[in-house]
């Protein structure tokens, strides 16, 4: 009886000793990932970069860059989406640069492009924390199950209403969702407002 009862013991101790890098592990890469994202925004204020990200700021980079100017815009993008800045004033921005047409095309080019790579940078630093998470609270539980259920369908959804919005980009890349499907849903959902945006902005409405 002692020896099974001490067995037993033995065995959760292990157990739970073997659940414990688990958890301390997911803990530490939210703990860097929350340090990239704050420690990247707290430079781009420092150095007054999130001050120039502004329609007028990001089109005199892109005048300024000539014939790399596509290139800029781009990249710019990218970054300003770690920096908390909405994707609609890029979209803005590429219909006044670029017209209707161009514009629309460059816009969602480039929302892909930073979609993707928030995506690769949260996933690789946090990991996927929210992939077998258990809420207690089913209307916050519901969502992660039908993302998990249904995943390109949700994110369309997702993406035709909150585009490219940084914390959601943050979201969907900790959820259990492929780069696959995350990519396509994106391309599918962001299209339609982008382009319309774009298109508007082209025309010479202010939308801001």
């Amino acid at each position: 009886m002692l020896a099974s009862t001490t067995g037993l013991r033995a065995w959760s101790c292990g157990r739970c000793c073997g659940l414990l890098p688990a958890v301390n592990n997911t803990w530490v890469r939210l703990a860097l990932l929350a340090a990239f994202l704050i420690g990247v925004y707290l430079i781009g204020r420092a150095t007054g970069f999130s001050d120039q990200l502004t329609v007028d700021g990001i089109r005199e980079s892109m005048r300024v860059a000539g014939v790399g100017g596509f290139a800029v815009f781009v990249a710019v993008f990218c970054v300003g989406q770690l920096l908390y800045i909405p994707g609609f004033v890029f979209v803005m921005v590429s219909g006044l640069a670029y017209g209707p047409l161009w514009g629309s095309l460059a816009s969602v080019i480039a929302a892909t492009t930073s979609v993707a790579v928030s995506f690769l940078i949260v996933r690789t630093i946090g990991g996927q924390p929210l992939k077998d998470m258990n809420i207690k609270r089913p209307f916050l539980q519901k969502p992660l199950d039908r993302l998990e259920q249904q995943p390109i369908r949700s994110m369309i959804v997702i993406r035709l209403f909150l585009w490219a919005i940084p914390p959601v980009n943050y979201t969907l890349a900790m959820s259990g969702v492929t780069f696959r499907d995350y990519m396509i849903a994106a391309v599918i959902g962001m299209t339609p407002p982008f382009v319309a945006l774009s298109v508007a902005a082209g025309l010479g409405f202010n939308l801001l």
